[in-house]
């Protein structure tokens, strides 16, 4: 009996033993996978990191050329600095320099809403010029026309760096009137090579 009894006693030491081992076993492992994890998510976003700034490097060119694009495009946004008086004059010279002839801006009283006159491969033209941020609507189109009709022009056009409204182009498209919006001024800017210049009044001085 006392025998069992000690060799009952030296398997249950034995058990505990093995399963303290494999406990240690088990939490090791468990460490060591938990510390795998971690280095893999570390050198997953170091290597993320890494393709993401790579990818800004070879793009950068690439946008720096679509931004400068972009600019030339958008140059008759410059022209918004402009007062009227000097858009008007700056869109004269540009018009000269894109081969129009006997370029006239109106008086700035009793024009009929035609800024300026121009004549260019044998045909008239009365051009309203409107120096707007937002889209240009209806009102210009229908004074380009009559003023058009007043001065016995061939055509009449409305310019301007922005845009038109749809329902503009509609009733441009039904009487005629010919919309030069910013894409159309932009070329002839790069035609023209000039750059508007705006002069600010000077305060408390003779002009």
């Amino acid at each position: 009996m006392a025998r069992k009894k000690r060799r009952k006693s030296l398997s249950d030491r034995v058990l505990t033993l093995i399963d303290s081992i494999l406990e240690g076993v088990a939490a090791g492992a468990m460490a060591l996978l938990r510390l795998l994890g971690r280095l893999l998510m570390l050198a997953g976003r170091g290597l993320l990191a890494l393709v993401r700034g790579a990818a800004r490097a070879l793009l950068w060119p690439f946008g720096r050329l679509l931004r400068l694009l972009g600019r030339r495009r958008n140059r008759a946004s410059r022209c918004l600095r402009l007062t009227g008086e000097e858009f008007e004059a700056y869109a004269a010279q540009v018009l000269s320099d894109n081969g129009f002839r006997h370029v006239t801006v109106t008086r700035a009283s009793g024009d009929q809403g035609i800024d300026i006159l121009a004549v260019r491969n044998g045909r008239t033209y009365a051009i309203q010029c409107k120096n707007y941020a937002g889209a240009v609507g209806n009102a210009a189109v229908q004074e380009a026309f009559a003023g058009a009709q007043y001065y016995g022009c061939d055509v009449a056009a409305v310019l301007c760096p922005g845009q038109f409204t749809r329902a503009a182009h509609e009733l441009a498209d039904s009487i005629g009137v010919q919309l030069w919006g910013g894409e159309r001024l932009s070329h002839m800017m790069r035609l023209s090579g000039r750059r508007p210049l705006h002069r600010p009044r000077r305060r408390g001085g003779n002009a």
